[in-house]
């Protein structure tokens, strides 16, 4: 064989054997599936985004500019569609979330959902199981679930899928309601300087235009008044009392920190003609338990100060804490999230980013329960005969 020869099939061997490495590093990498969508038994929820309207997405972030998209949903196909980016202080996190508009095509009667990373919790359970223990106690709840997540058929790992809460969210669960505001910015804890510039502590969605109507008659309420009974009696006629003193009292119980001035919405049910409240956004629940004591927490909220200087009230928050720690054991709490955790094993198991912090985080989350634990346990035992 002369040289030319020779050369020739040494260079035909090398883009061969490069091929061959190609090939073998791509069907390796966990984080690129090769053309193949897999639902790790999971919900799968898969984005495809072409390439200009992935650049406008990305070119906007801040504003949040929609993109056309086609969505699936466990194996459902719906065109065109619309995403934008969801979250404020996650915006800028590598895992981003999404809000998903389904347009004139309904998913299961909604037409919006939200691919949620849940950018702190890297267990991905911290909602999950927030959920449920409002729920427990009577509250509306968005429906939430572990999906699968992938974009242009590249897997970004397991994410949650779930309700927003909107109107739509309202009608599904039969609550007819007129107006929600949305608490917003660390500012809805009913601040006495937030009484004038309520757009800047709430955002709203209703009928009329920025209508705050029932929202100042709390804040009146709650600063006006002086008798703690004619401020209960009041009170009671204009807002679900019940539901606000379960929300709390879970907030309390779960360590969410962010949820007393954050973090909630509040809707006007046109059958009790009353403010009702709807828990949001749980993933830093747990969080810090050693910064944090419930004292510190209970003083985030001023509406809420003020309502357990009221006897009943006070009596009917304590009982609520009560029925929640005895209901929800901090042991069976953590033999809920190692079960979760099982169901999404597979799915975290590929996931290119919080593969990375398993098991840690997990053990951070289980220590963290402990932790807060002990000191609600502490807290109501300061209140024996009241709690009970």
């Amino acid at each position: 064989m002369n040289p030319q020869q020779d050369l020739k099939h040494f260079s035909i061997s090398k883009r061969i054997l490069s091929l061959t490495l190609l090939l073998s590093f791509a069907l390796s990498c966990k984080s690129i599936p090769m053309n193949e969508e897999q639902d790790y038994g999971l919900r799968l929820v898969a984005l495809d985004i072409s390439p200009e309207e992935y650049g406008l997405l990305n070119g906007q972030l801040l504003s949040k500019r929609p993109a056309q998209v086609s969505v699936r949903v466990a194996g459902e196909f719906k065109v065109n569609c619309n995403a934008s980016y969801a979250g404020r202080s996650s915006i800028d996190a590598f895992r981003k979330s999404y809000d998903i508009d389904f347009c004139d095509e309904k998913y299961n009667k909604r037409s919006h959902y939200r691919l949620s990373s849940q950018a702190i919790d890297k267990t991905m359970l911290r909602s999950i199981i927030g959920y449920e223990v409002f729920k427990e106690m009577k509250l509306e709840v968005p429906k939430t679930e572990f999906a699968s997540a992938f974009i242009n058929q590249k897997y970004q790992g397991l994410y949650l899928f779930m309700e927003t809460v909107d109107k739509e969210f309202f009608k599904a669960h039969k609550v007819p309601i007129y107006e929600i505001y949305k608490a917003r910015y660390g500012n809805a804890g009913f601040r006495q300087d937030f009484s004038s510039k309520l757009s800047e502590a709430f955002s709203y969605d209703g009928k009329g235009e920025d209508n705050f109507t029932y929202l100042e008659e709390i804040y009146k309420l709650l600063w006006l008044e002086t008798s703690d009974e004619v401020f209960a009696e009041k009170l009671k006629a204009v807002f679900d009392v019940d539901s606000f003193l379960s929300y709390t009292a879970v907030a309390l119980s779960i360590n969410h920190w962010d949820g007393f001035d954050n973090n909630y919405f509040l809707a006007f049910d046109q059958d009790q003609r009353k403010l009702t409240t709807v828990p949001w956004d749980l993933d830093r629940i747990w969080e810090k338990p050693d910064i944090y004591e419930p004292e510190n927490l209970l003083e985030r909220n001023q509406l809420l100060v003020r309502m357990l200087k009221v006897p009943e009230f006070k009596t009917a928050f304590l009982k609520k804490l009560r029925k929640i720690s005895e209901k929800f054991d901090v042991e069976k709490l953590i033999a809920k999230a190692q079960e979760l955790e099982a169901q999404s094993a597979a799915a975290l198991r590929e996931d290119p980013i919080l593969s990375r912090y398993k098991p840690a985080a997990f053990e951070e989350l289980h220590a963290h329960m402990r932790i807060w634990d002990v000191k609600m346990k502490a807290h109501l035992a300061k209140y024996p005969a009241e709690s009970k």
